[in-house]
């Protein structure tokens, strides 16, 4: 079976690492094994899964999408509540996300770019607050090869390693203020990660910073422009009320407090409910500041906890099939789902852990 090409790329430098515990090499190559037999197994039963995953792709884009919409016009229309709207779109991004990330391993239309890149651009419309995936695939890819170490960039934007207090919380589920919040973190992390491009030139390195600081132009920009004017709006609003002071009432006023509120409803309130999701489990699953460099069994743990169904609901139950996903690229989204239940005994039995909530006290670190 032909795996994406990221797949080989990563296996090729995991295989290259030296291992300081050989103990675990054997282990991940036993878990790596068990999660590529339990997914051929799953598609000898239904080999349509292999023959039509492109179009399965094209299909859940289309639906996601189309759930989206449908809940953007019955808001609109005064037909659905907006504490209705955000959690049921919340719900369609977190599947949107996961199709990005698949898209982002090439999973579906590998052979055909324009259509990849399609699919790419239809995601992100509908996840302005994210990083440009472009310009992420690059980003997660090293994240893959160098997980929890100090040039990940992409878990450290997510505030992997960072002790948790309010201003984690604050900025766990908003990916700007992750920024601003933290500058000079920030800064050194891009350096040391583009410092770890050995292959490129001084020059390919200084476009590589430049185009990194673009990540979110201009479509984040705009998105947290939007977000955050609701969220100072609403807060002016209260205080009004609370002083007994009247609103303004120039048209100037009203359309801007009409449009950021739809705007907040329809796609920004839905995304940060999804962010806060998917980056509170994501960067308390990842370890973080004493992984072993290419050591695939420290790199994430797996939460099968009860009490983070709520969150899991949001992000696609990441926390549980992400740390497969670190052993074997080559399965999208919903084979993980359906195949983690049959996985998680070896990978219990080999080192992963499961429902090591103490990573909160530690600042993400294993040890």
């Amino acid at each position: 079976m032909n795996l994406p090409l990221s797949d080989v790329h990563i296996s090729k430098l995991n295989k290259a690492k030296n291992f300081a515990d050989p103990e675990d090499e054997q282990r991940s190559h036993q878990i790596r094994k068990a999660i590529l037999e339990a997914g051929n197994q799953l598609r000898e039963r239904h080999p349509w899964l292999v023959q039509y995953q492109d179009q399965i792709g094209l299909s859940i884009l289309g639906t996601a999408i189309t759930g989206i919409i449908f809940n953007i016009t019955q808001y609109a229309r005064g037909k659905m509540a907006w504490y209705v709207a955000i959690p049921l779109s919340a719900f369609w991004m977190s599947i949107l996300h996961e199709l990005e990330h698949d898209l982002i391993h090439q999973m579906y239309y590998r052979k055909n770019k324009k259509i990849n890149d399609a699919m790419l651009a239809a995601v992100y419309a509908f996840r302005p607050s994210t990083v440009n995936p472009w310009i992420r695939r690059e980003v997660h890819l090293h994240h893959h090869k160098s997980s929890g170490t100090k040039t990940d960039l992409e878990e450290r934007g997510i505030n992997n390693g960072d002790k948790w207090g309010l201003k984690r919380l604050i900025m766990t589920g908003d990916n700007m203020l992750a920024v601003y919040l933290r500058p000079i973190t920030m800064m050194k992390t891009t350096n040391r990660y583009i410092h770890a491009q050995k292959n490129l030139s001084k020059t390919e390195k200084l476009k590589l910073k430049a185009k990194l600081s673009a990540s979110y132009a201009p479509f984040g920009h705009i998105h947290y422009a939007l977000w955050h004017s609701f969220l100072l709006i609403s807060v002016a609003k209260l205080a009004m009320k609370a002083f007994g002071i009247a609103q303004p009432k120039n048209s100037l006023w009203k359309f801007i407090d009409r449009s950021t509120k739809f705007y907040a409803v329809s796609i920004a309130a839905p995304n940060f409910l999804r962010t806060l999701s998917l980056h509170f489990t994501s960067s308390n699953m990842h370890y973080y500041g004493d992984v072993e460099d290419g050591n695939v069994v420290q790199q994430c743990q797996i939460w099968t906890d009860w009490r983070m169904k709520p969150l899991q609901a949001f992000c696609f139950n990441f926390a549980g099939t992400h740390a497969i996903h670190h052993f074997v690229v080559r399965d999208p989204f919903y084979i993980r789902q359906a195949i983690a239940e049959d996985c998680y005994p070896i990978m219990k039995e080999n080192g992963v852990r499961f429902n090591d909530f103490g990573t909160f006290k530690r600042a993400n670190r294993r040890f």
